[in-house]
């Protein structure tokens, strides 16, 4: 009898120690990151909203909440990640005149011409993520906070 309670807790413990994983590794940048700043030039530029990034696998979610109105803006994208390079990449979504159009979040400082956005990694630890993107202006610094 004792050992079919010792079975029944180590199989429990395994169930809740278990973690479902596509492809591998998670790797630190795996789950929820709220935006909390974007700096240009040593600037604090507007944040609308609160924005959260989301990683899993190679998908990136981009969602946007907006306390008054509960408005949610929500853009999916891939992402790759290596040497200290976080590449972003919009999927196309067709509009409603037939045409197709980039879904990069425009309301958060992005090169919205289609192509790939490459943000150096300044800082990837389990609860802050730093990445600088250097554009033909100025560079823009991108504060994120884990949520989970």
């Amino acid at each position: 009898m004792k050992k079919s309670y010792i079975a029944i807790i180590v199989a429990a413990l395994a169930m809740l120690c278990g973690c479902t994983q596509n492809n591998g590794h998670i790797g630190p940048i795996f789950g929820s990151w709220a935006l909390v700043g974007i700096e240009e030039d040593g600037k604090t530029l507007p944040l609308e909203g609160e924005t959260v990034f989301s990683f899993q696998n190679e998908i990136l979610q981009v969602m946007r909440l907006e306390s008054a109105q509960y408005t949610e803006v929500i853009k999916y994208g891939n992402f790759k990640i290596s040497d200290d390079v976080l590449i972003l990449k919009f999927q196309n979504h067709p509009t409603e005149n037939g045409n197709y159009m980039y879904m990069t979040p425009d309301w958060i400082h992005l090169p919205l011409d289609g192509n790939p956005i490459k943000f150096d990694v300044k800082k990837l630890s389990g609860s802050e993520m730093v990445l600088i993107l250097n554009s033909e202006e100025k560079p823009l610094t991108y504060t994120f906070k884990k949520t989970w």
